[in-house]
């Protein structure tokens, strides 16, 4: 095994065990909201980047995070796709569960899982030696290109071994600084 097929092959199984730790996280109430995919060629990601750099003109950051990675072909996405009213009406939310149950707010739970699930994914990322970072950039573009539905709260970690990580210095292309 070369260089690259240890680091294709450490990606898939750094990526597999990081989604199975989010799907794993513990969830408020026990219930199973967050949904994972390992997303693991270049035409795939490639699609979700070129939806993601037609966000640039609104969002400039979508552009920065584009270039960060062309060429790559691993990452994780993250999403609740079902909105899960916890029925406790706690209002956290501000709103009460019929607002949630008709889509007019996400019950604060599911979001709360949903960041939990990311928190412990990167850290496992982080401890496998894989640079990682968390971006909604990613989960709007999967949305677009049908990877999960458009009503989610998605959000993806492009993941990448070098000696430097790509995420660390990121850039503002196409600003002046």
């Amino acid at each position: 095994m070369d260089r690259h097929e240890i680091i294709a092959e450490g990606l898939h199984y750094a990526g597999t065990l990081a989604g199975q730790k989010a799907l794993t996280a513990p969830k408020g109430l026990g219930r199973d909201s967050v949904e994972v995919k390992l997303i693991e060629d270049k035409e795939t990601l490639g699609a979700i980047l070129e939806k993601a750099g037609s966000y640039g003109e609104r969002w400039p950051f979508f552009t920065r995070d584009v270039q960060t990675l062309k060429d790559k072909k691993f990452a994780l996405l993250l999403l609740y796709a079902e909105n899960k009213p916890t029925g406790l009406n706690c209002g956290l939310c501000k709103k009460d569960c019929n607002a949630a149950n008709s889509g007019e707010v996400f019950c604060v739970f599911s979001a709360l899982d949903l960041g939990i699930a990311l928190g412990v994914s990167v850290d496992l990322l982080r401890e496998l030696g894989v640079d990682n970072r968390i971006q909604w950039t990613l989960g709007e573009a999967c949305k677009d290109v049908g990877l999960c539905p458009k009503d989610s709260v998605a959000i993806g970690i492009p993941m990448h071994v070098s000696s430097k990580s790509i995420f660390f210095d990121r850039f503002w292309w196409n600003t002046k600084r």
